[in-house]
This record gives structure tokens, C-alpha cells and sequence, in this order.
């Protein structure tokens, strides 16, 4: 029998097909250390995800941790919602005696609450209250909370469905 000369499709074939198999060979060599190498284990990719972005619940945490470092630190603020026009001059005068008087610091978040920052001012808020309590007593949290008075500017919070 006499060798004859392959044809263009077959050698295209041939060259392919061990061009194939090289990159095989090379790819599980990169992944299992094949061909007499030892494999560098290499600890596993680990990933978390964090589900707390938009959760009420870690919300109230965040506001009750960030109320209690605050009162840590000596400041008391209360936090409200629904403030849409600029505080007028009488605002800024009753939130500046409050200032000097009890050390109180009013913040307004926005003009809307979503859920998340609802539970966080709400949590934020219930710690500032019970540390207000103990330091002034009941009566002038009572004024505060309820706006009994007109030094003290009624806690206002929007609840959003």
C-alpha cells in the first residue's frame, strides 16, 4: 500500500484537533496541577451579601446604636420628619433655647419618610427619649413629645404605607 497525500480538509482537521486537545490540557493543568506539577490550593472564593440595605429591622438597630454612641458622647438630638418650609424665626429661637436649656438638638431628616428611615428615626428617637426622661424627667419629655408648651416644638412623624 502506497501513502498518499492527505487532503487541505484533513490536515485542517489534524491541526484542530490537536490544537483542541492542547487547550484542554492546559486549562486542567491551570485548575488541578496536571502534568507533574504540584496544585497550589487556593482557599475558596467567599462571598456575602448584605440584605440589610432597606430592611426595617436593621434600621432600628442602626438608630438605636447610633443614639446610644451619641448620647455616649454627650449630645441628645431628636430627629422628625415632615418639615417642609424653612423654620422660621421663631423655630430657630425655640430650637436654641431647647439648645441652652436641656441640650436638645432638633434634626429634620426630609419632608418624606420611607419605611427604612421610619423605623430608624423611630428607634433613634424612643433611646433619646428614655435618656431625656432620666436626665430632665417626664414632665419636660411629656412638653416635648406632645408640644404642650410653645418653647417646644411638637415631634412630628410621618408614617408612609
Amino acid at each position: 500500500m502506497r501513502w498518499r497525500k492527505p487532503r487541505p480538509i484533513q490536515v485542517v482537521a489534524l491541526v484542530g484537533s490537536v490544537l483542541a486537545a492542547g487547550s484542554v490540557l492546559v486549562m486542567f493543568n491551570r485548575m488541578t496541577g496536571f502534568m507533574g506539577r504540584g496544585a497550589k490550593t487556593e482557599s475558596p472564593l467567599i462571598a456575602t451579601i448584605d440584605l440589610r440595605i432597606g430592611n426595617p429591622e436593621a434600621a432600628k438597630e442602626r438608630g438605636e446604636k447610633q443614639a446610644r454612641e451619641d448620647i455616649e458622647a454627650g449630645v441628645l438630638k431628636l430627629q422628625t420628619f415632615g418639615m417642609t418650609d424653612p423654620p422660621t424665626p421663631a423655630d430657630v429661637a425655640r430650637a436654641e433655647r431647647l439648645k441652652q436649656r436641656y441640650g436638645i438638638t432638633w434634626i429634620n431628616r426630609s419632608a418624606v419618610a420611607t419605611e427604612t428611615s421610619q423605623a430608624y428615626v423611630d428607634a433613634y428617637n424612643r433611646v433619646a427619649e428614655a435618656e431625656i426622661e432620666r436626665r430632665h424627667g417626664k414632665a419636660v419629655l411629656n412638653r416635648l413629645m406632645h408640644g404642650e408648651d410653645s418653647a417646644f416644638p411638637k415631634v412630628r412623624t410621618v408614617v408612609t404605607p
